[in-house]
């Protein structure tokens, strides 16, 4: 694995569908994709979910400033991998690989690979950012019972 290749494995209690589709439903999407604590954080999700299908999600902050990403779903193999590109003003045409793994039924594990940073920093930025990301996640999956 290169040096320039963040992963991140975390585990969730709601079943492997349930994960992949807050992954690919744009209204799910809204309630938890953005790197900060829900209030006055939110996000903009505009998703077409489809190999070569495009997506852009703006994060809006707290203190009025937002972040724009976007990319193109390159691989999708419903309910195991989604494959995207991620660009921002900091990245341009890295890969994300999310992997969905069934550990029991109201259980699963995701792998996220998020390649080709330009620089360690970048790299932690990042981890910093899915971190959070994961967190809303991990917090909307367990109070509005996903599965």
């Amino acid at each position: 694995m290169s040096k320039n290749t963040l992963v991140i494995k975390k585990e969730f209690g709601v079943s492997k569908r349930a994960l992949f589709d807050a992954w690919s439903k744009t209204e799910t999407m809204r309630q938890w994709f953005f790197a900060g604590k829900k209030g006055d954080n939110y996000c903009t999700v505009e998703n077409q979910f489809s190999t070569k299908g495009k997506y852009k999600i703006v994060m809006h902050f707290e203190d009025k400033s937002s972040a724009e990403h976007f990319g193109e779903y390159l691989e999708i193999n419903r309910y195991n991998t989604i494959v995207f590109t991620w660009n921002s003003s900091l990245v341009s045409d890295t890969i994300v690989k999310l992997s969905f793994k069934e550990l029991s039924a109201n259980k699963s594990e995701l792998t996220l690979e998020h390649s080709l940073f330009p620089t360690q920093e970048i790299k932690q930025l990042h981890n910093t950012g899915w971190d959070a990301c994961l967190a809303n996640l991990e917090e909307f999956a367990n109070n509005m019972n996903i599965n």
